[in-house]
């Protein structure tokens, strides 16, 4: 019997789904085709005589679309057509950082805020040079001139030009500093729902992610890390493996030891086999109960940071604790990288978030300038956070340097999930003192975190302070005349990092619970309530009036449905959501989530919306289920048995409606979809149960979804 595999599987009934599909996608054929030698406009743009345009892409793809929306955005104003486009992944290069941090990098969803201007000024510039080589071809203004579909026409005439032939002179032309913009009402890709161009590779299989990248002569690595935060390597014992089939090393590496062999499979075996001693180190004892008690220890101290003093009148009439558990990425592809080291340099393969910053780390290992280290970024199956991280990738260049050949190393699934760096648990305690009419006169407000941004940008962190952490407090929209917050950088043994919603997920439920038990204490309607506070941002107010009106809010719910209700600005987008459940024996049936989303324009609506809603079950997901427990030093989940997500069929219907107020800078999307839906849940369990849920996940309370 022939075994079939998995690319192969996707690959004959692939062709199927694309031929049905063809017609109303963006052409995978055209995208895939070899391209023709290309002139370049700029760092961005290249130009076939065919009529080729090439864009690259400086941004990851991880799912969240960022591979068709910016290039569609410099496609529009460059005026070439749309099917005529192919698109490559940039190299690490300062001409790809992000133009606000000068760094390259993907997260935090501000890919669009922060590349929006600056592709739409490449574009434009690149259009200005094509029109002045025709303008000069034919000895006319340039003003005489205009684009459409890839072609300089000549107004008067109606000569015309393709950009093929005018890119060569188009090239030799100095770009301006100040190229005209399209008037948005001019726009033809923005605005429309436009097919994602990485979906007919992925459909079909020819997809290259980390995990499927091949070069010849390469070798397979199986990693394993010290299993304790903390310990470290100090034996190995080699002749537990002599003669396992197609063994060739076994190699210390950063943070443990590496097994390295023909295939995955015979390294991943022989990693099985192997004895390994490690020093557990002064972590060994670390657990669930005794990290929760850090937290606690440091809530009732007095070492606080103040970061915000608003007023100074802080009556405590109600006070709460809130808590965010620990959390795992739990990308669907595990930590990968392929690295090749020789005598003239360093080149990896990695699906990384962080090119840049792999980049630096592989030349200061190896000694080499930066130019010497080639970074080629794949697909990622998945980021969220995890992949702005380069333990994985160190660990590649190590073996490939010892091994003097291409090694593609791999953490297992286990591996990965049992040493993330995780989204620490928060700690939050909020009092409050109320006017007569039951607002808010002042919220003193304390918070314990773990850092979640020294792992990945260092500069920003000090021994007190971690800003991120602060996200979505410091800033709100809510009219509440005496403010103050302190904060508490905790130091714990597991280590922790950005993942997605970063210091927004947990701040947010804290913040939108507390206000919810606000309005009940005030005996007010939680729509109406948030509806007072947010009274002085017209903007903020189109938000929740326009989720209050298709969740149909001022209407009474249908017998035994319950309603809670969420708003926040979290990375520049203003989002309010509304959540309908009903609750029955501790089973939680959600029947709709309504969301009202304002990100400025959207560019592309589709993916807009699957981010939004993508967003709601990974916010449904760590509301219910996910979590990450610790036992004798160690994580104790190690896969989706044990740290459990949103199935399928647990997916409740949801509506995205956007509001395009033109507001500046962009906002995203890619993040801001779990931010709210979490404490609309719980405050929808509250209506449905009179159960404040102040800790996560609700499994903790017995509460699961039916």
């Amino acid at each position: 019997m022939s075994t079939l595999s998995r690319r192969s599987f996707l690959g004959a009934n692939g062709i199927v789904l694309v031929g049905c599909f063809l017609d109303s996608m963006f052409s995978g054929a055209e995208a895939l085709a070899a391209p023709a030698p290309a002139i370049d406009l700029n760092a961005w743009i290249k130009i076939a005589a065919d009529d080729t345009v090439t864009v690259v892409v400086s941004q990851a793809e991880m799912g969240q679309g960022i591979m068709t929306t910016l290039p569609a955005v410099l496609v529009e104003e460059l005026g070439a057509r749309w099917e005529r486009v192919q698109f490559e992944t940039s190299p690490a290069a300062v001409a790809y950082r992000n133009p606000r941090l000068q760094w390259q990098f993907t997260g935090n969803s501000e890919s669009i805020s922060s590349f929006f201007d600056l592709m739409r000024k490449m574009g434009a510039s690149a259009r200005a040079m094509l029109v002045e080589a025709a303008a000069r071809k034919w000895g006319i203004p340039a003003a005489s001139c205009k684009v459409e579909d890839g072609y300089v026409i000549d107004s008067a005439s109606q000569r015309r030009e393709s950009f093929g032939a005018l890119a060569p002179a188009a090239s030799k032309i100095a770009p301006p500093k100040e190229p005209r913009l399209k008037p948005e009402r001019e726009w033809k890709l923005l605005g429309k729902p436009l097919p994602r161009v990485d979906n007919p590779a992925k459909v079909d299989g020819s997809a290259i992610f980390g995990l499927d990248f091949m070069l010849p002569g390469m070798v397979h690595a199986a990693i394993l890390n010290c299993p304790v935060f903390g310990g470290k390597l100090v034996s190995i014992d080699r002749s537990s493996v002599a003669g396992e089939d197609g063994l060739l090393d076994v190699i210390e590496v950063p943070g443990g030891v590496a097994t390295v062999a023909k295939t995955y499979w015979q390294a991943r075996k022989a990693l099985d086999a192997l004895r390994v001693v490690w020093d557990e180190g002064p972590h060994a004892r670390v657990d669930s109960k005794s990290l929760m008690g850090q937290y606690h220890q440091a809530m009732a101290g007095d070492d606080w940071v103040p970061v915000k003093a608003v007023g100074g009148t802080f009556p405590t009439a109600h006070s709460a604790e809130y808590e965010s558990q620990f959390l795992a990425h739990a990308t669907m592809e595990p930590m990968n990288a392929t690295a090749h080291v020789t005598s003239e340099g360093c080149e990896i393969w990695a699906p990384t978030q962080g090119q840049e910053l792999a980049q630096v780390v592989a030349s200061t290992i190896l000694g080499l300038p930066k130019e010497k280290v080639q970074v080629h970024r794949t697909f990622l199956g998945g980021g969220f956070g995890r992949r702005l991280l380069v333990d994985y990738v160190v660990q590649a260049v190590v073996l490939a340097k010892a091994v003097g050949r291409p090694v593609k190393a791999i953490w297992s699934r286990e591996e990965d999930m049992r040493h993330d760096h995780y989204r620490p648990a928060v700690l939050h305690r909020m009092a409050a003192g109320f006017d007569k009419d039951g607002y808010p006169i002042g919220i003193a407000h304390r918070l314990v975190s773990p850092t979640i941004l020294k792992s990945v940008f260092p500069p920003a962190v000090t021994d007190k302070l971690d800003p991120s952490c602060l996200e979505g407090l410091m800033e709100t929209h809510y009219r509440i005349p005496n403010v103050r917050i302190d904060f508490h950088l905790l130091s714990i043994p597991v280590p922790t990092s950005v993942a997605r919603t970063t210091g927004y997920g947990p701040n947010l439920f804290a913040m939108e619970s507390f206000l919810d038990e606000a309005a009940h204490r005030a005996k007010k309607d939680p729509y109406a309530y948030r509806r007072h506070l947010l009274g002085g941002n017209p903007r903020a107010l189109a938000v929740l009036d326009l989720a209050a009106d298709k969740a149909r809010w001022r209407e009474a719910p249908p017998a035994g449905v319950h309603r809670g209700i969420a708003f926040a600005e979290a990375f520049n987008t203003m989002i309010c959501q509304v959540v309908e459940l009903s609750v029955q024996d501790g089973r939680v049936t959600i029947h709709r989530v309504v969301s009202a989303v304002d990100c400025g324009t959207v560019l592309n609506p589709n993916i807009a919306e699957n981010n939004i809603e993508g967003g709601v079950a990974w916010g449904l997901s760590n509301a219910f289920k996910s979590e990450m427990t610790f036992s004798r030093g160690k994580a104790v989940e190690g896969n989706f048995d044990g740290f459990q997500i949103l199935r399928l069929p647990e997916m409740p219907p949801c509506e995205t409606h956007f509001i395009d107020s033109g507001a500046r800078p962009l906002g995203g999307t890619g993040e801001v979809g779990p931010v709210t839906v979490i404490p609309a849940v719980t405050n929808a369990i509250f209506a449905a149960t009179g159960r404040r849920i102040r800790s996560l996940p609700l499994a903790r309370h017995g509460l699961h979804l039916g």
